[in-house]
């Protein structure tokens, strides 16, 4: 099949439905693959991300005009693929965007099924503009109503459809190592991001891996969120620091710069694999920290209690406030999901607080905006855990010294959604 934005975008897609496969990592690696122009693989991008947002919407227009066989996801992804630009891509003519589908579907699946997709996309085209909805109309759309209402009771209606709607993309957020020298290129590719200390925006288009200087550990590239839940555990140096759900090591690494040579981190994660990609993390920035797999559903061995200063519980959570780089996780969470998120979340706080010295503190942070995830697992463990002040910080703009908890929006602060909480345990009477 010809290399195309519209072939590449199929095939990413493919990758979602069949493997699971997120979005961001499946598309990463076909465009490595790919020989293909900026402005196709800007439209490549566009389409995978289009369909993901709209994919119910999408399907519903389809199917009012013919029904796909459910199980044949290659013709159903050049179906909404075609939809997609036919409704919302006034560059691409839809004739084109219809040719293309049919074009693809005829060579991979014979006459009969080429011709069943022309005249679905025909009629697709047919419908006046005043009968389509805007995009933004479609995403809301093609949000599950319980999860749009549960957004909006825990941000509110505008912050709410700000983290559904704004498909901007985004340019990467960096984190210049602490101690590197500066490279030459840097002042001139990149903005600083005033809300956090060596935190900036890559503004020269493309990916700034490519410089030589990421391999030797000069920066990260690192979500400001990100970045920013790092600096709120307030990490000194030559502390004690347990970072519990480490995944592969991004915050690991700065709070190993925080707590510098004298200090000490560990880093633990449920998964090996995930501990591996941490290694080779740390090892491009010549950090050192100790890492083992645990699962904190149990609590922590021997060695772990009551030896740490700070511990950050960055926990597994729904994803909710990566919806606008995640659309595909609309996919897969139930209604039911945060409520038993929250379970978890609980139970991997109650064990990580065992892990701390009784003058320690500890940070919790989820990438959801749902209070499921955020207050009502603050509600479950206060029985064992009390919220203690941020206090004074280089990070006050996200984390005010007086509060005890904060969300983190696009809208005000350019990062996906958090909630992020300072906790200490609570003291018992003798």
């Amino acid at each position: 099949m010809s290399e195309t934005a519209r072939n590449v975008a199929a095939a990413v897609l493919l990758r979602i439905w069949e493997d699971e496969a997120y979005a961001s990592a499946a598309l990463s690696a076909a465009l490595d693959e790919s020989r293909m122009q900026t402005r196709d693989r800007g439209l490549a991008t566009e389409l995978v991300y289009g369909v993901l947002r709209t994919e119910p919407h999408l399907f519903r227009r389809v199917q009012s005009f013919g029904k796909p066989k459910d199980e044949d996801l290659f013709v159903l992804s050049h179906l909404l693929l075609a939809a997609y630009q036919i409704e919302f891509l006034d560059r691409v003519p839809a004739r084109a965007a219809v040719n293309e589908a049919v074009t693809a579907v005829q060579n991979a699946r014979g006459r009969s099924v080429g011709g069943f997709v022309n005249a679905v996309l025909r009629r697709v085209s047919e419908v006046p503009p005043e009968k389509r909805l805007t995009l933004e109309e479609a995403i809301v759309q093609s949000t599950p109503s319980w999860l749009r209402k549960r957004m909006e009771r825990s941000v509110g209606v505008e912050a709410a459809r700000f983290l559904l709607v704004d498909v901007r993309q985004t340019a990467p957020a960096l984190r210049l190592a602490q101690g590197s020298e500066v490279p030459g290129w840097w002042a001139s590719e990149t903005e600083p991001l005033a809300v956090c200390p060596r935190a900036f925006r890559y503004t020269a288009g493309g990916d700034p891996r490519r410089h030589g200087e990421f391999e030797t550990g000069t920066f990260a590239v690192q979500e400001l969120g990100a970045q920013l839940v790092g600096r709120a555990l307030n990490a000194k140096p030559g502390e004690q620091v347990l970072d519990v759900c480490a995944g592969r090591g991004q915050k690991t690494a700065l709070l190993a710069e925080l707590v510098g040579p004298n200090g000490r981190v560990v880093a633990t994660d449920l998964h090996e694999h995930k501990l591996s990609a941490l290694r080779q993390e740390l090892a491009r920035h010549g950090s050192a920290v100790e890492a083992a797999v645990w699962d904190w559903t149990e609590p922590p061995p021997a060695e772990y209690r009551g030896r740490f200063d700070r511990v950050l519980v960055d926990a597994p959570c729904s994803g909710v406030g990566t919806l606008r780089r995640r659309p595909e996780i609309l996919r897969r969470l139930e209604p039911e999901d945060p409520e038993r998120l929250r379970e978890l979340q609980s139970r991997i706080l109650r064990n990580a607080s065992l892990a701390l010295k009784p003058s320690g503190s500890l940070v919790y942070a989820t990438c959801s905006v749902l209070c499921a995830e955020g207050e009502d697992v603050l509600e479950a463990v206060a029985d064992e855990l009390v919220p203690c002040a941020f206090g004074p910080s280089e990070v006050e703009a996200a984390f005010p010294p007086h509060a005890s908890s904060a969300r983190l929006l696009p809208h005000e602060l350019g990062t996906d959604g958090y909630f992020v909480a300072r906790l200490a345990r609570r003291q018992t009477a003798g």
